[in-house]
């Protein structure tokens, strides 16, 4: 695999790759990552007393790979383009999905707000308006890697691919770079 391919394959796998060596240390303090790991040279298992990753697997992939797949999922499905209220479906429907795994890695707070508000009726445009977390940003790789229409063209399509769950300037922004 060469050019734009290796690029793009290269951009999921660094996604998921930094996902799963950070998934053991997610939302610890930095006291406790220190204590617990020390250095981290490599994929390390969770803690069976993590709050959100109890127990999981060195190696495992967590929220923002999961999502970014059903975010490439969603873009090949609508030819480049985001549906949103598909996206907070297959959001809804991932967060169920990961109850049934036994996950405690869950949709984040903006996310689910957002989320909730679309399935009860709540136009796409203000669902996001509350958004102050990243998780728009921790799942745009797939964005980034089907937009070919220059800088205008991306930027519109993070704005489809964010605005359902977080549609501030700094989520935006966030993703955007």
């Amino acid at each position: 695999m060469t050019g734009a391919g290796a690029r793009a394959a290269g951009a999921l796998y660094g996604l998921a790759i930094g996902d799963a060596l950070g998934m053991p240390t997610q939302s610890l303090s930095r006291e406790r990552i220190q204590r617990d790991f020390g250095a981290l040279t490599g994929f390390e298992p969770a803690a069976a007393d993590h709050p959100i990753a109890a127990g999981m697997r060195a190696g495992s992939v967590t929220d923002d790979t999961e999502q970014a797949v059903l975010l490439a999922r969603l873009l090949l499905d609508g030819a480049g383009r985001i549906d949103p209220v598909a996206l907070a479906r297959a959001l809804l429907d991932w967060e169920d999905d990961m109850r049934r795994r036994g996950s405690l890695d869950l949709l984040g707070p903006s996310t689910k707000r957002a989320v909730a508000a679309v399935a009860a009726g709540t136009p796409v445009e203000d669902a996001g308006r509350h958004g102050d977390t990243n998780g728009a940003a921790m799942r745009i790789a797939p964005v980034g890697i089907a937009s070919g229409g220059g800088p205008a063209a991306l930027l519109d399509s993070v704005v489809d691919a964010s605005r359902v769950t977080h549609n501030t300037s700094v989520a935006l922004a966030g993703a955007a770079a």
